[in-house]
């Protein structure tokens, strides 16, 4: 039985996938999950559509991606934060450099940071960003005291 896929079904296939599976599979498990729907001329149309669109929102995000590492890459960020004799109070970590970047209109989800363990003295740092679709980018990270004038 010829079906479409409305999901992402391991060891058979992606969502909008057209898969052909056995008729009692389809019928007592497939169809009653509504994890496919019967490969219909109207429903083929619908999911060449979706797989298109799919494919164009994917083309677009890269794009933004690679803009975003090119604007990111070598970029220097300042963080000020009260310390004593070179330890900081607390830590910096990703939630905190997001936050920094966020007010530079840079919006970078706190788990694409990567930060080996929090930051807990004064210094620079090199951070490493992960954007998705492979791409990644270096920016350098500044924490300066409060206290400096």
């Amino acid at each position: 039985m010829k079906v479409i896929l409305l999901q992402d079904i391991k060891n058979i296939g992606k969502k909008w996938e057209v898969k052909e599976v056995s008729n009692g599979f389809a019928i007592n498990f497939l169809l009653p999950k509504k994890m496919v729907a019967m490969a219909t001329d109207s429903a083929l149309k619908k999911s060449e559509k979706e797989k298109t669109n799919i494919v164009e929102k994917e083309k677009d995000d890269l794009e933004k991606n690679q803009l975003l590492a090119e604007n990111l890459q070598g970029k220097e960020l300042l963080i000020k934060a009260k310390e004593k004799e070179g330890k900081l109070f607390g830590s910096i970590s990703a939630k905190n450099i997001a936050k920094e970047l966020a007010r530079e209109n840079f919006q970078i989800k706190e788990e694409s940071i990567i930060l080996s363990e929090p930051i807990k003295e004064i210094g620079e740092y090199d951070i490493k960003i992960e954007l998705g679709h492979g791409l990644e980018s270096f920016l350098k990270l500044v924490i300066e005291s409060e206290n400096e004038k």
